[in-house]
């Protein structure tokens, strides 16, 4: 009881106080006649009723105290007698101390009625104290919101019947009672973090994220990601997969449409009662996957330097942290995937066979052809009549004569596996016959593979010269503007793989011998006719003065000497280079040695291309690098003679060299030629497609060539 009162007399007091600070001055400094205080603390609202007439306006219900020099109105019939009866010695106020201002909170709730009083007690209204002069004005909180306004009660209401003492107060409190203070509202306590965040966050914030993506990108990116999702999971909803997961899953499920592994990407879906760290991981490794994913589609599954120092192509890998945020955001996730995939042409000819071959896998397999002897045009066989099923060719099926249809389309199968087009059936031709697909798929995989080694994004203009082929492309505004044929490195001499920018082009170009070239090919030569190399119009050079390779001790090697063809027709440039710097110091260019053009397999240089026709490969180019000049093969062949001159391009391209063993053409056959630099093997190889099983980013590093 005693502490109730002590709340509601605070609030009162502070009621009070506020009242008074808030009122007019006019209203403040009415006569103390026009004032009735009362103080209702103890009572309920029920207990209290307005007299006739009188308003229950809010002022009357809790007035501030008297001014000095005033007295208080007394409530009627109160005497000090009784007040002194009904309030203990430990309420007294002590006259010596300040009032204490009551601190309130910035939304308390409403004071508490009070519970009704038993039927045989009667709660008795306070009688009159009278206040303690404050030494200085005090200053109260404002009273709360929510305390109802009690009005006066009516004059002539009966003093109540007396009630029994209330309990004294604690004797510490005795000296100088303080207001109990008010109840604070309780905050509402912070939602439970999600325990899968949480679970999440820690296994971001470790230094094991290697375990789920190996590159320092990735792991970075994955941080990024989370960090921008204030560490909300994306691929789980709740405790299940998100629909962006069986959206991402799906994809995986299709990556063998690209000569993908689906195992690659496999994410275990979480189990019933999985831990919270368990859906984490399944959170951080579907995003792995994803990534590793977009990564393997777009610049492919393994550095393809690692099969010789000569592959160098420009790979461009996605960006990771635009994957995640990409994928995640779209609309259709499988859509934002299947773009990481190479935009070429190429690529998709070879993708829309790789699925027609599958098909036919599954289905009956062709007749095999025994091995036997060499098969030639009108001789008798009895191969014939299963060659003729086997190409479907018409004719007598019980002749045995290996004749001319016959013949002719044993040609057309010979010519597109890049085989001597004769018409002559050996081993090499029965077992390309005998093929069930199988060799064929892995050989359009490596090929796919090496699609991504290109650039992502598909320039407008663009040169390509496709190593076993020995064919070069020039594609103006996407569409194939040019094409020759083209001469390329030897096995022991390989044209690299690269790409790199058309700069600049050279007529009369002189031709420094390269060291490589120098030291393994013209100094035996030297060393047994140090004039060997003056008959075919090559200097030896010695800090810029040509010297007389007689005079010279070959047999010491080069010692610093250089060698240079000057400008004339039987430079081994020709009359013209196309330059497009790069490490491999090679380019394409002219040759005096045009006979070698003739030859199917043409792989003759030192690693640079030679172009047939280069004034008409010339007109194309210059067509691409200075589109607002006029460069006709007139004007290049006027070029000819004299000392070195140099155009610089006004715009650029990039030139690609590349190595595709497997295409299809325009007619849709799929092509295949031979692996000239083995690089289409090692590619199977790194892929596990010999039949082992490898991680593909992990894959065995074949041995340097």
């Amino acid at each position: 009881m005693s502490r109730r009162f002590d709340y509601l007399a605070g609030t009162a007091l502070a009621a009070f106080l506020a009242l008074g600070l808030a009122m007019p001055l006019a209203a403040r400094t009415q006569p103390e006649a026009d004032v009735e205080t009362t103080d209702n603390a103890g009572m309920g609202t029920d207990d209290l009723t307005p007299a006739a007439g009188t308003p229950a306006d809010p002022t009357h219900a809790a007035q501030p105290a008297a001014p000095d020099g005033a007295s208080a109105t007394p409530l009627p019939d109160a005497t000090p007698e009784a007040a002194k009866a009904a309030i203990p010695d430990a309420m007294e106020p002590s006259r010596d101390s300040k009032p204490a201002a009551v601190a309130m909170p910035e939304d308390p709730p409403a004071p508490p009625a009070a519970p009704e009083a038993p039927d045989a007690v009667t709660a008795a209204p306070l009688p009159e104290v009278a206040p303690a002069a404050p030494s200085e004005p005090a200053v109260a909180a404002p009273a709360p919101e929510a305390a109802p306004a009690i009005p006066n009660p009516p004059a002539t209401a009966a003093a109540p019947e007396p009630v029994a003492p209330a309990p004294e107060a604690p004797a510490q409190n005795a000296a100088s009672p303080q207001p109990a203070a008010p109840a604070v509202a309780a905050t509402p306590e912070a939602p439970a973090a999600d325990p899968v965040s949480e679970a999440l966050a820690a296994l971001l914030a470790g230094l094991d994220l290697g375990k789920f993506v190996a590159q320092k990108p990735e792991q970075e990116a994955l941080v990024a990601f989370y960090a921008g999702r204030g560490g909300k999971p994306a691929f789980l909803s709740g405790r299940e997969l998100s629909p962006l997961s069986v959206a991402v899953r799906a994809q995986f499920a299709a990556s063998g449409e690209d000569g993908l592994s689906p195992s690659d990407y496999a994410v275990a879906a979480p189990s019933t009662g999985a831990s919270d760290v368990t859906l984490a991981e399944t959170e951080l490794r579907m995003a792995a996957a994803t990534l590793t994913y977009a990564r393997h589609l777009q610049s492919g599954r393994f550095d393809p330097s690692r099969i010789s120092a000569g592959v160098t192509p420009l790979r461009t890998p996605p960006d990771p942290a635009k994957v995640l945020q990409d994928v995640s955001g779209a609309a259709d996730p499988r859509a934002v995937l299947t773009s990481y995939a190479p935009q070429y042409e190429g690529y998709g000819r070879l993708k829309a066979k790789l699925a027609e071959l599958r098909a036919e896998v599954g289905s009956v397999p062709p007749p095999q052809v025994p091995q036997g002897r060499v098969l030639r045009p009108n001789m008798d066989d009895p191969r014939v009549p299963l060659l003729r099923t086997r190409l479907g060719v018409q004719g007598d099926v019980d002749s045995m004569t290996y004749d001319h249809d016959l013949v002719e389309a044993v040609k057309q199968f010979q010519e597109k596996l890049d085989q001597p087009a004769n018409g002559i059936i050996g081993k090499a031709t029965i077992a390309a016959l005998n093929d069930t697909g199988e060799a064929r798929i892995s050989d359009i995989v490596a090929n796919m593979e090496r699609w991504r080694w290109l650039p992502h994004d598909v320039a407008p203009s663009y040169v390509m010269v496709n190593i076993p082929e020995f064919m070069v492309r020039i594609v103006r505004d996407g569409k194939l503007f040019h094409e020759t044929k083209v001469v390329v490195g030897k096995p022991e001499n390989q044209t690299p793989l690269l790409t790199h920018d058309m700069e600049y082009v050279v007529f009369n170009p002189a031709w420094n011998v390269p060291p490589g070239i120098a030291r393994k090919e013209m100094l035996p030569k030297l060393a047994s006719d140090p004039y060997a190399l003056s008959r075919q119009g090559i200097d030896v050079v010695r800090n810029g003065r040509v010297v007389d390779p007689g005079s010279i001790d070959w047999s010491r090697g080069t010692q610093g000497y250089s060698f240079r063809q000057p400008p004339g027709e039987r430079n081994a440039l020709g009359n013209i280079k196309f330059m497009f710097p790069n490490k491999h110091s090679v380019y394409l260019h002219d040759t005096p040695s045009r006979s070698l053009f003739a030859n199917a397999r043409r792989a003759y240089s030192h690693g640079c291309v030679r172009v047939f026709e280069p004034l008409k490969f010339g007109e194309a180019i210059f067509a691409l690098g200075m589109p607002t000049d006029t460069w006709s093969q007139q004007r290049i062949a006027k070029m000819k003679g004299g000392s070195e001159k140099y155009v610089n391009l006004k715009q650029r391209f990039p030139v690609h060299l590349v190595y595709f063993t497997s295409f299809v053409d325009d007619e849709g056959r799929l092509v295949s030629r031979e692996d000239l630099y083995g690089i289409n093997a090692q590619t199977k190889l790194m892929l596990g497609l010999d039949g082992a099983r490898r991680v593909a980013d992990r894959g065995v590093v074949p041995a340097a060539r």
